[in-house]
């Protein structure tokens, strides 16, 4: 086991298009990497609602596994005055695919393929001393794939 730091090595991509169950080196090189900008990873995780199921041959309550849904999920960002490159590629409304990389963009490693669609972009307010944001939350509008693979 080699554990790691994920600061440096993880990458997360916004790609207009993936046509697969993984997408592919034209698909992630047509994206765009969000990782620079990124201050803060909100969701991204499925949640289950397990069923109750009881029975009149126990007092215990037993359950199954439920639906699936995914969590509030949203990116934080560190503002630029220079560009707007990150506020044009999520802007409101615009569908696509979060792709996180966990163990960066490597042939062969595990990736998250997450459709999803912008529900808008809204600055962050504050008076301490932190570095200007704004955050980017999402609709996740399919079930994600949790066990893609980086393509060579």
């Amino acid at each position: 086991m080699a554990r790691f730091f994920r600061r440096g090595v993880s990458k997360v991509k916004f790609l207009p298009a993936v046509a697969g169950t993984s997408p592919t080196r034209a698909e992630i090189t047509a994206g765009t990497d969000l990782s620079p900008a990124i201050a803060g990873i909100n969701g991204f995780s499925l949640n289950n609602s397990p069923i109750t199921t009881p029975d009149l041959a126990t007092n215990f309550d037993s359950q199954i596994d439920g639906p699936d849904a995914a969590g509030d999920s949203s990116l934080n960002f560190y503002d630029d005055d220079a560009t707007t490159t990150m506020r044009t590629a999520v802007a409101k409304g615009t569908a696509g695919f979060i792709v996180l990389f966990p163990y960066g963009d490597v042939s062969g490693k595990r990736c998250e393929k997450w459709p999803v669609k912008s529900t808008g972009v809204n600055d962050e307010w504050g008076l301490d001393a932190t570095a200007a944001q704004f955050q980017v939350g999402f609709a996740v509008t399919g079930k994600p794939e949790q066990n893609a693979v980086t393509p060579a």
